[in-house]
């Protein structure tokens, strides 16, 4: 049994103890049965205090992965106990179970205040005094019964009792930090997820708009069917044929971006307890969406090529997830692309233990690789099996523009059906108008076109980037080179932090995203996602400079 701690990391080492043995025990290293230490010996073998080693055990047992039995010792428990084990709890690394109920000291300061606070109206403004919120619920306003008397008391709603658990079960702490990196009068800006607005032709929208406002299609056009206007969705399946894809009409619908998708997926599949694998660091809109149905969120570890799809058998024995939701190319945030051989073995996994994959495929246009050549473009999981385990999602807000929230679902019919049932609870149908400029910028290949100008454009601005960060970067920082879309995924060195690396750099006018708003356990303050394609090109050397001499010089944690 081989277990590393690192004795540097903010992550608690009962944790990272938690987190080395869950991977033996999902890999098959330490099989079913298998005699654990006893808390003594292993505390003495890796030197740290014993209640370390407890605490990572009685992690494990919550999980279900492991029992003790008095005067026997602690053992592996058999695969199908951990499916039927309600109970969830954090974790660090690369396989950990996010805790699917915050308290509200967690929520953000939209829930700081407690919910009994009685504001006392004064000719300067409130006087805030805090009161128990059972009893702040049956308070009433005290009208003064004289001019000169004492101004009313005003009682505010009992608001954590009165927010649903449904948006309890968000992490707002990821959306603040997301807030906190794009805000502000930044000059150089990593970390906004969407394309540089000077790269989108106005000329293009413009006459597009136009010709699509002034056909006759549009003129008295009646509403929308809730799948999309038939026309684009052929459109769509002619353009997924050109990725790889077979699929026809009858398999497409249109979404008001790829994010409703994935809303209307979770609400079509998973029942609180569900059980979905992601990628250990992932798109955190994503994440939100299934801690807001109380799912089970199960990290899978990643290396330079994606997701460890050598551990997914493993996974899927012990925790039977009913999704697995992956970004397999040019992933968000780490920029990696799962090789063929590790598509395929990801389907066969789905096939054996009946999951459904979600496809996010967001990016996928955006491949710079191969000069004229498709050979090695990467086909879609979609494209690599028939039988209905993969839902594909893609959106025209990384290619064309954010504004215009226009994007698709490929998936088979019964799914369609299902999706455009639970839609009429949401918007109808997509917006007709953009429906109606989508449908232009497709026919006549106006879509292919533009790619190309902005295949051309981003290639330059990875290859400034990867050069700056050759030149500017310490020896002890690491990085993803992508073959498309729009991110390199930063390892700092260890005792950096990458929450002190963004206050820095946003005093002098540089920003990125921290690790830590990807990461399934909310914990990773070792990486950095920088967005290549947002600055103007002019802007990366200078922005990535001032990012590397940050790294050098802050001290070490």
């Amino acid at each position: 049994m081989q277990l590393e701690l690192n004795r540097r990391s903010k992550v608690p080492m009962y944790r990272q103890l938690a987190a080395g043995l869950r991977e033996q025990i999902v890999s098959g290293a330490m099989a079913e049965g298998y005699r654990l230490p006893p808390e003594r010996e292993l505390s003495s073998r890796l030197e740290v205090n014993r209640t370390t080693v407890l605490q990572a055990y009685q992690q494990l047992k919550d999980e279900g992965l492991i029992a003790s039995k008095v005067g026997k010792g602690t053992f592996v428990l058999p695969a199908a106990s951990a499916s039927r084990t309600p109970h969830t709890s954090n974790s660090d690394f690369g396989n950990a179970i996010t805790r699917t109920t915050r308290s509200s000291a967690e929520m953000g300061t939209s829930q700081a205040s407690s919910s009994g606070d009685v504001e006392r109206a004064t000719s300067t403004g409130f006087l805030t005094t805090d009161q128990d919120s059972s009893s702040a619920a049956v308070h009433t306003i005290r009208e003064s019964r004289s001019v000169q008397g004492p101004e009313p008391t005003v009682v505010r709603p009992p608001w954590s009792v009165l927010f649903s658990d449904y948006s309890n079960r968000f992490t707002y702490h990821d959306i603040a930090s997301a807030e906190r990196a794009q805000r502000g009068d930044t000059i150089i800006d990593f970390a906004t997820g969407s394309p540089n607005p000077a790269d989108i032709p106005d000329d293009l929208l413009r006459k597009v708009s136009i010709e699509a406002f002034e056909s006759r299609e549009f003129d008295g056009q009646p509403e929308s069917p809730i799948e999309g206007f038939e026309e684009l969705r052929a459109l769509l399946a002619e353009h997924m044929r050109t990725r790889g894809v077979q699929c026809g009409v009858r398999n497409v619908m249109v979404l008001s971006g790829s994010e409703q998708g994935i809303d209307l997926i979770v609400r079509a599949f998973i029942n609180p307890g569900d059980c979905v694998l992601v990628e250990q660091s992932t798109f955190f809109p994503a994440l939100q969406t299934f801690r807001s149905a109380d799912a089970r969120i199960i990290g899978v570890p990643v290396d330079e090529h994606g997701m460890r799809t050598d551990l997914l058998d493993g996974y899927c024995a012990r925790f039977r997830p009913k999704l697995i939701y992956t970004v397999p190319t040019f992933q968000n945030p780490t920029g990696t692309t799962l090789p063929p051989e590790r598509r395929s073995e990801l389907i066969d996994v789905a096939r054996r233990y009946q999951c459904l994959i979600v496809e996010d495929d967001a990016y996928g246009d955006l491949w710079y690789g191969g000069g004229s050549s498709d050979a090695h473009r990467p086909i879609p999981l979609k494209g690599m099996e028939n039988a209905g385990y993969v839902m594909y999602l893609s959106t025209f807000s990384k290619t064309v523009t954010s504004g215009l929230r226009t994007g698709w679902v490929v998936a088979d019919p019964h799914v369609i059906n299902r999706l455009a049932a639970l839609r009429r609870m949401v918007d109808q149908h997509t917006s007709t108008s953009s429906q109606r400029i989508c449908l232009e910028l497709l026919k006549e290949g106006r879509v292919a076109e533009h790619l190309r100008g902005l295949i051309k454009a981003y290639r330059i601005r990875r290859d400034a980037a990867i050069a700056a960060l050759e030149r500017y970067a310490p020896d002890e920082v690491y990085w993803t080179v992508p073959a498309g879309g729009y991110y390199i995924w930063v390892s700092l060195p260890d005792g950096v932090r990458s929450l002190d690396v963004l206050e820095s750099c946003r005093s002098q006018g540089v920003t990125f995203m921290p690790g830590s708003v990807f990461d399934v356990d909310e914990m990773d303050d070792s990486h950095i996602r920088l967005n290549f394609v947002r600055p103007d090109a002019a802007d990366i050397d200078t922005g990535i400079r001032i990012i590397g001499e940050t790294i050098a010089q802050l001290p070490l944690a």
